[in-house]
């Protein structure tokens, strides 16, 4: 029987990149929107909290944590 594999990452003294999530205050008009982005967006659809929209908010909450990147609110926003 071969030896198991080890799927640990080598330690190359990198660390993990951070996505850093802007928002266009001339682009997000969470009040005249349909919130397009916050649907179609999968980290929300499994059920966390990664585009959140206040009723009061004048922009949407992007956690940059939470952001895997796949920029459907880039896609969705009204121009």
């Amino acid at each position: 029987m071969p030896p198991k594999k080890n799927h640990k990452k080598a330690d190359t003294g990198e660390s993990e990149l951070t996505r850093i999530a802007i928002i266009s205050s001339e682009r997000c008009k969470p009040k005249k929107c349909r919130q397009e982005c916050k649907k179609s967006c999968p980290v929300v659809k499994l059920g966390k909290l990664c585009i959140e929209v206040g009723p009061k908010s004048k922009l949407a909450y992007i956690s940059e944590p939470l952001c895997i990147g796949t920029s459907f609110f880039v896609i969705t926003s009204v121009s």
